[in-house]
């Protein structure tokens, strides 16, 4: 778990990160640190498909329980949350998050509670949709290797999710890319909390222009039929903002925390 410094004021919010396929929570290490200096709380667990021993035993859904338990750790303690997503992530964080919006805890008396939803070039998918069926033509593309063994690896990750990443940077974020269970991208998702009206003004999502791995026009057709509102923002660059525009990013996801945290419900 990556995570911040004790002195960081209890009272800002914890953003908590979902990694996407193949990555582990050390790929986004640089933006947790600058929204550690930004003041916030923010940590990333693995999720649990990734680098797994028994392919056959995870899904989305397993996901989302392991991104529940860390976000029921905070919501618990009293602490507002929100949940950042990348690419694959956006699958399982969004479901993790459903019913523990602020606005839900505390109707129930409970503390804490999850106060907005980012997405980073992250897949919006309705109950049911798996990673694969949001893909354009609902297929795995020829980049995606599946192996014997049910688990897949990106082929050539240098120009599918790091063209624009400096070259040292991109050597190490590739020799840290670890094997993806294909169950966990072809298994349903289960119900969203985009969907639910009390994040109506909370949920953001950053387009990336140049994403090979989820082009731009499905990252549009994603938000523009998902029907609800957005909070949205582009930025030229390609599936990996997190490393490419690491400080851009970071300044984005502590403007978009703010106006979370600024709505009177």
């Amino acid at each position: 778990m990556a995570a911040s410094s004790a002195s960081v004021p209890s009272s800002q919010p914890v953003v908590v990160l979902v990694p996407g396929a193949w990555h582990l929570p050390l790929h986004y290490s640089s933006l947790l640190q600058r929204l550690n200096h930004q003041g916030f709380i923010a940590i990333s667990e693995r999720n649990p498909s990734c680098d797994c021993t028994d392919p056959d035993d995870t899904s989305t859904a397993s996901d989302a329980t392991a991104i529940r338990e860390v976000i029921l750790s905070q919501v618990e303690s009293g602490h507002e949350v929100v949940v950042a997503m990348h690419s694959y992530g956006g699958c399982p964080g969004a479901a993790a998050a459903q019913g523990l919006s602020k606005k839900e805890r505390q109707a129930a008396g409970k503390p804490g509670g999850v106060v907005g939803l980012i997405f980073i070039c992250a897949f919006i998918a309705n109950e049911g949709d798996s990673l694969i069926s949001k893909l354009p033509g609902g297929v795995r593309p020829d980049w995606m290797m599946l192996r014997p063994d049910g688990q897949v690896f990106p082929g050539n990750p240098e120009t599918i999710f790091y063209e624009d990443v400096p070259s040292q940077n991109r050597s190490v974020a590739i020799s840290e890319l670890r094997l993806q269970s294909n169950a966990s991208m072809d298994t349903p998702s289960p119900h969203p909390a985009w969907r639910d009206s009390v994040f109506n003004g909370r949920r953001s999502y950053l387009y990336c222009l140049r994403d090979k791995a989820i082009p731009f026009a499905a990252q549009q057709m994603m938000v523009e039929t998902s029907g609800v509102d957005w909070n949205v923002q582009t930025f030229d660059c390609a599936h990996s903002p997190f490393l490419s525009h690491t400080a851009a990013l970071s300044a984005w996801i502590a403007e978009q925390v703010r106006s979370f945290i600024a709505i009177v419900d």
